[in-house]
């Protein structure tokens, strides 16, 4: 019995540390002198299409919040005159399948011709959508990036919510190559 109750503790506590945010990409200008930055301000992004859905919308600016509250807390400020940082998001969501690998036990009995041979194969199981939100901060004067920067998850059907968009930027900013808390 005390057994089977370490085994499931420590079963919850490794599933309860597991991330559900999968850094994709964090590349960062090595030469950047971060100290030189005071100010930044998001890329205008009015001059874009509408989106297609309102839900974009709104979980766009959910990300502009939580990525300027990461900023401010390592000492930057937001400005709209002339700013030393430009931050630019993107998000993308797209349909995935997945897919199972089938054995041996699954092919059909056969009886007849020598030549009949069986493979293993990567069959469908059920598609699901994975949502990925990029970040990339330049250096406004310069044009320059300097830090590029992409999480990525499996999105539910219900939609994210604020604080699954929180949760995605704290992962991304602890890799933050600028001003530390």
């Amino acid at each position: 019995m005390k057994t089977l109750l370490l085994t499931v503790s420590l079963l919850a506590s490794l599933l309860a540390g597991c991330s559900p945010y999968r850094l994709v990409r964090n590349e960062s200008d090595k030469a950047a002198t971060w100290s030189a930055y005071r100010t930044f301000a998001f890329v205008d992004t009015n001059r874009i299409d509408p989106t297609p859905r309102d839900a974009y919308q709104v979980a766009v600016e959910q990300v502009k919040q939580a990525v300027a509250a990461e900023l401010v807390k390592r000492g930057y400020q937001p400005t709209r005159d002339n700013p030393d940082l430009l931050v630019n998001l993107g998000a993308v969501v797209r349909e995935k399948t997945q897919t199972r690998q089938t054995n041996i036990t699954e092919a059909p009995l056969y009886i007849g011709q020598r030549r009949y041979s069986w493979r293993s194969q990567e069959i469908p199981v059920s598609t699901y959508n994975e949502g990925t939100v990029s970040l990339h901060i330049v250096d406004a004067q310069r044009t320059a990036l300097l830090w590029d920067v992409a999480v990525s998850s499996v999105l539910n059907r219900r939609g994210v919510t604020p604080v699954q968009i929180g949760e995605a930027v704290a992962k991304v900013s602890d890799k933050f190559p600028g001003n530390r808390k």
